[in-house]
This record gives structure tokens, sequence and C-alpha cells, in this order.
């Protein structure tokens, strides 16, 4: 961010440009390393699902990103595996087949080029145990920490000596030991740097101490020697390992994280490493041993990270788009190599369990993809918070729910697009049948149809993700549009004023001019301390723009009185653009209509006498449909006077009692500004919108009563009514406003 910044732009797509890249490289690295370890298809599958991925799309173009450590990781273990091709050349060149040692020479040139920089990018951005320690660790861990190599290393010295003695007494009766097929020298190589990393962290991380009473942290001796944290920064960690733990981690603190990061493809991904595991093909066994070593580490590293360091984000999501396209494409393989046979059975060998895809297990595995994905889909509708706090750490960013996506919620396209990838996939295993009759043929035409309409759906993700995922709800949490309307609107001579804390947001987006004669270091817009500040630049005669938060409507409303105020810009779920002039726009202000400093003229019925609450809130009127039809949405309107501050949370009672009650209760002005900010002289305009009952309730009269309560049950509260006449009020502190008709 901060190269691009500096080498390309001091702009936001300056900044963005380098994790753009970064995500590219990611993508095409970890399709190399499928590419490596299965088919070149293998390699196409991985990029699709990877890039259907919110964790590579999002962090590819959001600030608070930590993409390097994932395409640092990719990189190293593409490089990894892309050093075998030096035993190739060696052994092209000792047969002098030129063509086969270039090859493999050029292969082996870029394997080391991906590993170095690998290497530089991962520890630039996840320090040597996030971005150096878990990439190698895996590769170690794949290889057998290198001692299959090691062992076969003894038997070339061995096999050699007897082919080099074989005319002494020593070598008869010897024979050439076998080689294990699974030597793996760059797994020998990546140990002995594990081994390296471990002992540097180590040594900077801890330190030995004689243990006293009192010592802090408490430490267990061993040895007679205490082992406790430093707590001083460490270059090779990239931060300061604490002493104590933040308890508000716990061991599947991530999970979520990984859960809604990899929808919807990555509830398969632990099930792709195991089916890998038990393959027979060697290649295929590597492929599940490095990908499951590879998100392991990544969790495991990733905890510990989150209770001793600070903030990071899991980045092993690289490791299951490549067991998923590894496992794709062996199941498509499979597939291809099984010929149908009269008796319905597929050809002997066609599979490791005889069939192409074993139908009673794929159907299982078929069923739970769907459930699984539409589980999580529903639960991205009631806790969508979890996808938009996605790279936000500790902090949870609300969803903007009035974000639309032409005639849907946003987040519905989500479980929508979720599940058209799942009922693909899903369906390609259930179908998929053996045999020569025309039914398992159109089964597997039909499977094969599935498993590509689920990959060219993930295509549709991944833009989807990038292209209207991201700027739809950007338009709402980014401070980006807010300042592109002011931008817009601005003219010579006009103002900005920012109450609050936006981070670096002016610096990227509002090009504010500054004044003629302004020193370096001024400002082209200015900084208000204190809501008095903002109220005084709304009230100069100049056309002001002011940016607040949205908590502060409610108190500059009050404050700022008659004078005129418009909200210009109403999108960011956080803050909200004022202007004291609407030119050039419209005003948005929501307060408009809730919130009034005289007595509206609309109220259409009024009580016979006067109704106060507590001396605080004075019942002017109301507004209801005299007949409504059952199961219908209508709205009540109630007019109140505030006598005094009101005080405490409370919520409007609007009890409809009939033969069967149902209920209207909310929170008043649709809880924009609580009875906490209710002052004396404002008039609130309260309009709700209830549903008149359902099928189970009777036709004829309701009695509408209302009132405040707060507190939950079994305690609530109802505020006192101080005056009202006697048959307009009950023993619960309700008032009984009118009737209605249910029709």
């Amino acid at each position: 961010m901060t190269w691009g910044r500096d080498r390309i732009a001091d702009s936001d797509g300056g900044r963005k440009l380098p994790l753009a890249l970064l995500g590219l490289l990611t993508v095409i690295a970890t399709a190399g390393i499928a590419m490596r370890v299965a088919r070149p298809r293998a390699g196409i599958v991985t990029a699709i699902v990877l890039l259907s991925m919110p964790l590579l799309v999002l962090q590819s173009r959001m600030l608070t990103s930590d993409i390097g450590t994932a395409c640092g990781g990719a990189l190293i273990i593409y490089g990894f595996l892309a050093l075998r091709s030096a035993r190739d050349a060696a052994m092209a060149l000792f047969a002098k087949r030129i063509g086969a040692f270039s090859l493999a020479t050029v292969d082996t040139i870029v394997g080391s080029i991906a590993l170095c920089g690998g290497i530089v990018i991962g520890f630039l951005s996840g320090g040597a145990l996030l971005g150096l320690l878990v990439p190698i660790g895996a590769v170690a861990a794949a290889g057998k920490l290198g001692i299959p190599f090691l062992m076969d290393a003894g038997k070339l010295a061995y096999n050699t000596s007897l082919r080099v003695g074989r005319r002494s007494k020593w070598t008869l009766h010897r024979q050439p030991q076998p080689y294990s097929g699974e030597s793996y020298g760059p797994a020998f190589i990546a140990t002995l740097a594990v081994i390296a990393l471990v002992g540097v962290l180590a040594y900077q991380l801890y330190e030995l101490k004689p243990p006293h009473p009192g010592i802090m942290p408490p430490a267990r001796q061993v040895a007679g020697i205490a082992i406790v944290p430093e707590g001083c920064w460490s270059w090779m960690l990239g931060g300061v390992w604490r002493p104590e733990d933040d308890l508000r981690y716990v061991f599947d603190s991530s999970f979520e994280q990984i859960a809604y990061g990899t929808f919807p493809w990555g509830i398969l991904g632990p099930i792709a490493m195991l089916l890998l595991l038990r393959d027979e093909h060697p290649k295929q066994r590597l492929a599940g041993a490095l990908t499951l070593a590879w998100a392991g580490g990544a969790w495991i590293a990733a905890e510990a990270f989150h209770r001793k360091v600070g903030i990071t984000i899991w980045a092993g999501f690289p490791a299951l788009a490549v067991a998923i396209g590894v496992w794709i494409d062996a199941m498509l393989e499979r597939r291809a190599r099984a010929k149908p046979e009269p008796d319905g059975d597929a050809t002997p060998g066609a599979g490791a369990n005889g069939d192409a895809t074993l139908p009673a297990g794929a159907m299982l595995l078929g069923l739970f993809l769907l459930l699984a994905v539409l589980d999580f889909g529903k639960d991205m509708q009631s806790f969508p918070e979890k996808l938009t706090s996605l790279l936000a750490g500790t902090e949870s960013v609300a969803y903007p729910a009035q974000s639309r996506l032409l005639f849907l919620k946003t987040r519905l396209w989500v479980l929508a697009l979720g599940m058209i990838v799942a009922l693909g996939a899903g369906l390609s295993l259930m179908l998929w049948r053996p045999g020569a009759s025309s039914t398992a043929a159109l089964l597997r035409r039909l499977s094969t149809y599935g498993i590509a309409g689920a990959l060219g759906a993930s295509i549709v993700i991944a833009g989807f993700w990038s292209f209207l995922w991201h700027p739809r709800l950007a338009e709402h949490l980014s401070a980006k549009a807010m300042f592109e309307t002011y931008k817009e609107l601005r003219k010579p001579g006009d103002q900005l004023v920012i109450l609050g804390e936006l981070g670096h947001a002016p610096f990227a987006y509002a090009d504010a001019p500054r004044p003629p004669n302004a020193k370096p270091d001024q400002l082209g817009y200015e900084k208000a301390m204190s809501r008095d500040v903002l109220v005084a630049a709304l009230k100069r005669p100049n056309r002001v723009f002011a940016i607040a938060p949205q908590t502060e409507l409610c108190s500059l409303h009050r404050e700022v009185g008659d004078k005129p105020y418009f909200v210009i810009d109403d999108r960011n779920t956080r803050n909200l653009l004022f202007s004291n002039k609407v030119d050039g726009t419209t005003d948005k202000n929501p307060l408009q209509e809730m919130i009034v400093h005289t007595e509206p003229k609309q109220i259409s019925k009024r009580p016979k006498a006067r109704v106060v609450w507590d001396n605080k809130i004075e019942l002017l009127g109301w507004s209801i449909p005299a007949t409504v039809p059952r199961g219908s949405n209508f709205d009540v309107t109630i007019y109140y006077k505030i006598l005094q501050p009101v005080g405490g949370n409370w919520t409007a009672i609007m009890h409809f009692d009939g033969a069967i009650r149902f209920s209207g209760d909310h929170k008043p002005i649709k809880d924009r500004c609580p009875t906490s900010t209710w002052q004396q002289g404002d008039y609130i305009i309260d309009t709700h919108t209830v549903v008149a009952g359902g099928a189970g309730h009777p036709l004829g009269r309701y009695e509408l009563w209302i009132g405040f309560f707060t507190g939950t049950a079994p305690n609530f509260k109802n505020m006192t009514v101080s005056t009202a006449p006697p048959d307009m009020k009950d023993a619960t502190d309700r008032v009984k406003l009118t009737t209605l008709i249910l029709d």
C-alpha cells in the first residue's frame, strides 16, 4: 500500500493497485500448485474456486488486507514444488537430452524466483510466523520432514558402494536396496528452514530466567529454569509477543472467518483433503497432505497470533482451493476412464473403489454440500455483519440494511448464487451413475452439466464479489461516496467542516481546496473539535458542507433550531453529509418529518382532554384508518409535544385489544432519536406500520391503547400517566385512543 502511494499515485487507486496485483499473483501461484500436483485442468478449477472466495476478492480490493501473507505462502509452496525440476534437469543433462534439459532448467529458474519472491513478500506481510513458517512447514510436513529423502540418500550411497566394489568379498550376497519412490529433496530443505525459523523465533520471543517468587507472568519451572516471554519487539515476528494472552480469542475464533470467507466452496475443502489423502496416486496424496498442513498450520498460527500479538487474517484459503480443484479434477478423470458395461458396473480399475465416484458416498456428500451451503447462506441473512466484518478484526461493521441490488436485498444474492453452485456440484455428485443404459447415460450427462454449471456460477460469484457486492456496500460503508457528493456540489468559496474521526478518508477523497497562501501543513477543510463548532459553521451565511456521525443528528437537529440545515447524503451508515443550503440536490433529513419545532397542522384527531405522561410527554393527536382488512399493513401516526426532557430509553406501547390482541409495540420515530434525546419544545411525529392481525384474529372491533414502557420481561415498567380523563386510561398506565374495525 505504501509502495503504491509513493510509486504510483497518492490516491485510492494508487494504494489499492498493489493489493490487486498481489491477489492476481496469488491466483496464478495457487493454480500453478494444482497443476504441479495434478493436471492443467486442476489448475483451472482451482483458480475458479479461489476467485469465488470473499477472502481473496475483498482483500485484493480493500486496504484492511493481509493478502501478501497468502500470496507469499502460495509462491513459496509453488517454488518448493518447482525445485523438483532441478533433478529432472540433471538427469536430462546426463542423458544428453538438450530439449528436456533446457525446459527443466527454465522451470527451475522460475521456481527459484517464485520461492525467493514468496519469501520476501511473505516475510514483509506476515513476518516469520505467518508468512514463512506456515508454508515452509507445510512443505516439510507433506514431505515427511525429508526422512524419505535421507533414507534414499543412504540407499544411494549403499547401492553405489555395491557397484563400485562389486569384485570385493563385501558385496557377495548383498542386493541393492530399492528406493522408496517418495524421496522429496525440497522437503528436507524445508525441514532445515523450519528448524532455523523456530530457533530464531524462540530466541527472540522467550528468555530463560531463574524462578523466583512473584515472577510475572507466572511461569513453570523446567530443570530449574523458567521460560518466559520477553515482551519486546521482534523483527522476525513483526510484533510483540505479549506475556499475557488475549482471552477474547479462543482456539476456534477463526472458524467464522474461514467459513464465511470461503463461501460457498470452502465447506468442501476439508473433505477434499481427506479424500486426496486416501487416493491411490502419490501426487494426489501429496496434494492432500500439503493442503491439510498448509490450511491447518495457517489456522494454528493465526490463533496463536491473535492471542499473543494482535489481529490477523487467516491466510490458508488458497490451500482449500487447491484441495477442491485437485479433487474435482481427479473425480472427472476417473469418470472419463470409467467405461460403461452392460451389467451396469464400471470397468475394473476405473477408480480406487471400483467405480468412478462411489455412488452411495457421493450422494451423501452431495446432500451434505447442499444443506451446508444453505445453512451458511441462511446464517448470512440473519448475521450479515459477519461478512461485512470479515477483514475488520474485532470491530463489527454493521451491514447496511438499505442496500439493494436490482430487485433484491444485496445479501440475498449471496444465498442465491451460493445455492446455484451447491446445486450444480451437489447434483453432479448425486446423479452420476455407471452403466450402459440410457438412464445412466442421461444421468451422467446431467452430472457433467451440473459441475460445469457450478464452475460457471463460481465465475459469476467472483464477479459479484468484486463488481457488485463490494461497490454496493462501499456506497454505504465507505466515506468515498459521501465525499464524491461533496465534490459534485461544491463551488469556489464553499467550506468543508468535519466532526469526528474519518481516518485517511479526507486525504484520499476530499480533495478540498486549500485557502490562498496556506501553510504546507494546513488542511483544505476545517476540523471541528466539538458539536458547537459544527452548529456555528452551519449558521454561516456562505455555503458550508459538514460531515458528522449519524449519532450527532438528534443533538444537531435540536441545537440548530429554526435555522435551515439539510442532509444531502445519507447513504453512509456511520456519517451524514450536511449543508446549510440545498442547492443542486434534495433534503434527505430523516428527522424533517419526525421532529419539528412548531406544532404540526395535519393532526386529524385530538383527545377530548389533556393527556400527559409523567409531566413530560403530551399527546396532541393521532391519525389512523377507521377500517382495515385483516392481515394488511396500515400506518398509525401519533403526535406528541415534549414538555420536559424525557430521559431513559422508552418503547412505545401500541395494543389493539379485541377478541385476540395484536400489537404494534416499537421504538418511536424508527429509533432515529431515542427518547433520551427528546427535549422541551420538540414536537414528535411517530409513524409506525402495523400488521392488522392474522388469519386467527376474529373480525370486529379493536380498541387502540398506547403508552410507553421500558425493561424486559418479566420486569416491564410503564411510564406513569400523570394527566388524562378517567375513561381514557387504565390501571397499567395505558391510554385509549380510538376503535378500529378489522374487516
